[in-house]
C-alpha cells in the first residue's frame, strides 16, 4: 500500500496524483464546522450495482463481499477513522465483533496515523457510542477494553438488560421511544462536545441522518464490479428518506491495480 497514487479526476487539478496513505487527512474534519454543529460522516463501499453487503453462508447474515474489499479502500476507511472524536455504531456491528465475523475497528491500530492524531492534538481516546434499541449484545472481552469510550444509548425499558450493563460499569442513557432518533443521538454528541462524528454502523442511521438533513459528508468507495445476488443490502432502503435529497460531488478518485481491478472514490458533501 505504501507510495500508492490515486488519480484525482474531479474537479480538474494541476495536481492529478495524490498520495493514498494521506487522501483523507486533509482537511482536518473537526475544524469544518463551526462550533454550534458537529461534523456527522459516513462512508461505504459498494459494488457499481449498490451492493454494501450480501448474504454470507457461513454466517448466515449479510456482509461485505470479499470480492468489493481491497487494502487500499481500508486504509482510506482508517484515514476517516483516524479523523474522529467519536465513532457511532450499533447492536448488530457488535454481534458480529462477539461472533467473529467483523474485525474489531472501535480503535486505530496503524502506527502512522496514531502518531497524525497526536500531531493535530486530536484526543487520545475516541468517544464510542453504541445505538441499541433492543440491549440485545453481550459484555465480551472485545468490547470490555474500551468501556471507558463507550455509552451505549437505548430506548430499552427491560429493567434486567439494562442492570445488565450497568452492574457491569457500562455507561448507559436511556431515550424515549421507539427508535433513537438522529435528534436524540444529535442532542448526546453536543452535549459531550464532539466536533467530528463517524458512523462505522449499517446504512439505517445514515439515512435517518440523512433525512433530517444531520449528515454532513459521505465518501462512497465504488468498486467497479458486478457483484449481482438477489438478497443484499444497499445504501438507502428506502426506510426513512422519502423525498428526494441533492447532494453535491466535491471530489472524485481513480485507482486502478495492475490487473485492471478499479476503484473509484467519490465524496459528497450534503
Amino acid at each position: 500500500f505504501m507510495n500508492q497514487m490515486i488519480k484525482k479526476i474531479y474537479p480538474n487539478a494541476k495536481k492529478a496524483l495524490i498520495k493514498a496513505e494521506s487522501m483523507y487527512l486533509q482537511p482536518l474534519l473537526s475544524d469544518i464546522k463551526p462550533s454550534n454543529k458537529p461534523f456527522y460522516y459516513a462512508n461505504f463501499l459498494s459494488s457499481l450495482d449498490g451492493r454494501i453487503a450480501i448474504h454470507n453462508e457461513e454466517y448466515s447474515t449479510l456482509l461485505t463481499p470479499d470480492v468489493i474489499k481491497s487494502d487500499i479502500d481500508f486504509n482510506l476507511f482508517c484515514q476517516l477513522h483516524a479523523q474522529a472524536d467519536c465513532l457511532v455504531t450499533n447492536t448488530n456491528y457488535i454481534n458480529g465483533l462477539n461472533n467473529g465475523y467483523y474485525g474489531d475497528i472501535l480503535s486505530q491500530r496503524n502506527k502512522k496515523l496514531i502518531n497524525w492524531r497526536k500531531t493535530k492534538k486530536l484526543h487520545h481516546s475516541q468517544k464510542i457510542i453504541i445505538l441499541s434499541n433492543s440491549l440485545n449484545f453481550k459484555i465480551s472481552d472485545k468490547i470490555e477494553k474500551y468501556k471507558k469510550n463507550i455509552t451505549i444509548l437505548t430506548t430499552c425499558s427491560n429493567k434486567r438488560k439494562i442492570e445488565y450493563f450497568k452492574k457491569n460499569d457500562y455507561k448507559l442513557s436511556k431515550v424515549v421511544g421507539k427508535n433513537i432518533t438522529p435528534i436524540c443521538l444529535h442532542k448526546y454528541v453536543v452535549k459531550e462536545k464532539c466536533k467530528s462524528v463517524y458512523f462505522i454502523a449499517g446504512p439505517r442511521i445514515v439515512e435517518q441522518m440523512i433525512a433530517k438533513k444531520l449528515l454532513d459528508r459521505l465518501y462512497y468507495s465504488t468498486n467497479l464490479k458486478m457483484v449481482g445476488a438477489s438478497n443484499y443490502d444497499t445504501l438507502i432502503r428506502g426506510e426513512f428518506l422519502n423525498k428526494c435529497v441533492n447532494i453535491y460531488l466535491k471530489e472524485m478518485f481513480i485507482h486502478t491495480k495492475e490487473n485492471e481491478v478499479q476503484n473509484i472514490f467519490q465524496i459528497y458533501d450534503f
